[in-house]
């Protein structure tokens, strides 16, 4: 079923849509979640509280890529998760995985900018990268995958992926400083 008509039936206040919605991307909401918890149960909450959400948001918005829209839910129920799992003293693979980027980003009271803005500036940045560079960020720090998984994928060395990761941190220092983004 395409997204336009699962859109639809979400309009029509149709149960049908979640079941449609979940058939259609269900595993890739999984995949999300896995990547950034490692515990099954809170993987499948964290699912299934994609639907409820994705229940209440359809209506009023109506999202353009319907994929993207449940992705981004997804990924930020489970980094939710994942807080409330280390407030809890455990451990988790993305916590390394982040902490790449401390140095490459400010800490909270040190942005001058709001998090819209934000947003904007780190798409203008990776628009401005090599398509490789950008697609060994995003797959690092958007989907948290490993080196090892990002190197596989892409068929390429593990030291190719480590250093374009390491330069597009440092430029992205660099340019969040050019751009007054730093205090």
């Amino acid at each position: 079923m395409k997204d336009t008509q699962i859109i639809e039936l979400f309009f029509r206040r149709m149960g049908e849509a979640i079941t449609f919605l979940a058939e259609k991307y269900g595993a890739m909401c999984r995949a999300i979640a896995r990547r950034i918890l490692w515990d099954e149960r809170d993987i499948e909450e964290c699912v299934n509280d994609t639907w409820l959400q994705t229940w209440n948001a359809i209506p009023p918005q109506r999202p353009a890529y319907l994929g993207g829209f449940v992705g981004r839910i997804t990924r930020n129920l489970a980094l939710n998760r994942l807080d409330y799992n280390r407030a809890q003293k455990r451990e988790s693979t993305l916590a390394e995985t982040f902490g790449e980027l401390d140095n490459s980003l400010p800490a909270p009271g040190d942005m001058v900018t709001d998090e819209v803005t934000f947003r904007e500036f780190l798409n203008r940045f990776l628009r401005r990268q090599r398509e490789e560079y950008r697609r060994y960020f995003l797959r690092r720090y958007w989907y948290g995958m490993s080196v090892q998984e990002i190197a596989r994928e892409c068929v390429v060395g593990e030291e190719k992926v480590k250093s374009a990761l390491f330069r597009t941190r440092n430029k992205l220092r660099q340019a969040m400083e050019e751009e007054g983004i730093y205090v």
